[in-house]
């Protein structure tokens, strides 16, 4: 008995394998359906290759094929592993981009039952094949022109997918990982990532307290409107293949909408991902400074912070600025303990440093003292010629008395 169980066992197992659609183009590259990636691995050719996000038809990326000098660099190349004799289903989806000729699916070996087909339009179209292999190792070729076309002729190809006929998709996607990006008094921002399928996933489920709420195409974020202020709800997303297998559901994220404002309980407001208030915020203390919208008693790190200002020393080059002289910086300095405009030990401590004014003043320091070289740099020239114009009396001086 336990002999014919663990029989039925694998016979099952391999039934569910044989009906699970393989997907053939098995790479990890831009017009992968399940493994999407900024690539171009395992696709072959003389054309020039690259990855790209302007405008794919799936994901992100799509494949961007440009001609290059001679006849072999005008395709592109993919070969899959085949039995001879079964027959596949081939997929593609393609658009025209620069072309002075039509670029085609062309010169196909290892199969029969294919043609020539041109490639036409400049907006995605999906070109579909059933083939007989003829080899174990079949290609396809795309061809970014004829043979006698121009080099820089450019075609997109995307999502691209091979499988053996008389297959069915029982497999589903893989769950996806959910999150909450933001919410409102009545919305809430969902996103997800994650989910992966062997022929591609399609669509998705979201799901408000275990009842089903919205169902989706192949997208990766969505916002729930029409909730209650000051409720939770428990939110969950399925992942969707072709075939309509279905994932398992997904972690669950719990959102609380805010308080309704005429309650008073809560005090921001969110729109996206931006939460906004219009009070004074204290951090690390109870109280903000007259005058002031954020107050923080402790540290604050970040990688920037940005100051605007309305002016700008650059006044101190003006020719009518009254530079001073340092005789009289020198005596400001011996009556006050500091320089002009600057602020005093005892004003700092006692009012702290308002940054945007703090590097005004000192980039104006700067730009005097700048004018002090200069005129010093000056007067120094004018002494030297000085100098030299005495040396030459002297010497003239010295050759007539010893003549």
């Amino acid at each position: 008995m336990r002999t014919l169980l663990l029989t039925n066992a694998i016979f099952l197992l391999s039934l569910l394998t044989t009906l699970t659609a393989q997907e053939l183009h098995t790479h990890s590259n831009a017009v992968s359906i399940a493994n999407e990636a900024n690539s171009t691995t395992g696709w072959g050719g003389g054309a020039i290759k690259a990855s790209d996000s302007s405008d794919p038809h799936h994901g992100t990326y799509a494949m961007r094929l440009t001609s290059t000098t001679g006849a072999t660099g005008r395709y592109a190349t993919y070969s899959f592993t085949a039995v001879v004799g079964d027959n596949y289903d081939i997929s593609i989806w393609a658009k025209v981009g620069a072309q002075t000729d039509d670029p085609a699916f062309s010169g196909w070996s290892g199969m029969s039952g294919f043609g020539t087909t041109t490639i036409s339009g400049t907006a995605w179209s999906e070109y579909t094949f059933s083939v007989t292999a003829t080899s174990t190792a079949p290609e396809i070729r795309v061809y970014t022109g004829v043979s006698s076309g121009s080099t820089g002729d450019i075609v997109y190809i995307d999502r691209v997918s091979i499988t053996k006929q008389g297959q069915s998709d029982t497999q589903a996607p893989t769950s996806p990982i959910l999150t909450s990006t933001a919410h409102t008094e009545t919305t809430a921002d969902l996103s997800w990532s994650g989910a992966t399928d062997d022929t591609g996933v399609t669509g998705y489920k979201i799901f408000k307290d275990g009842a089903l709420e919205a169902t989706l195409g192949d997208v990766s974020n969505h916002q729930i409107t029409g909730l209650l202020a000051g409720t939770s709800y428990n939110f969950t997303v399925t992942a969707l293949d072709a075939a309509d297998n279905e994932s398992a559901p997904s972690n669950i994220v719990v959102v609380t909408t805010n308080s309704s404002s005429g309650g008073g309980s809560s005090v921001w407001s969110e729109a996206g991902s931006v939460a906004s208030y219009t009070g004074d915020v204290a951090i690390g203390t109870s109280s903000v400074p007259s005058g002031y919208k954020l107050a923080v008693e402790g540290k604050i790190r970040t990688r920037e912070v940005r100051v605007d200002q309305d002016t700008w020393p650059d006044y101190v080059f003006q020719k009518d600025y009254d530079l001073p002289t340092l005789k009289e910086v020198k005596r400001y300095i011996d009556e006050h303990g500091h320089l002009p405009n600057i602020p005093s030990a005892e004003e700092v401590e006692a009012n702290g440093v308002e940054l945007g004014e703090m590097n005004k003043l000192l980039l104006e320091k700067i730009e005097e003292l700048t004018l002090h070289v200069i005129r010093q740099n000056n007067e120094l020239i004018d002494q030297r010629k000085i100098i030299e114009e005495l040396s030459s009396k002297n010497y003239s001086t010295e050759t007539r008395v010893k003549k």
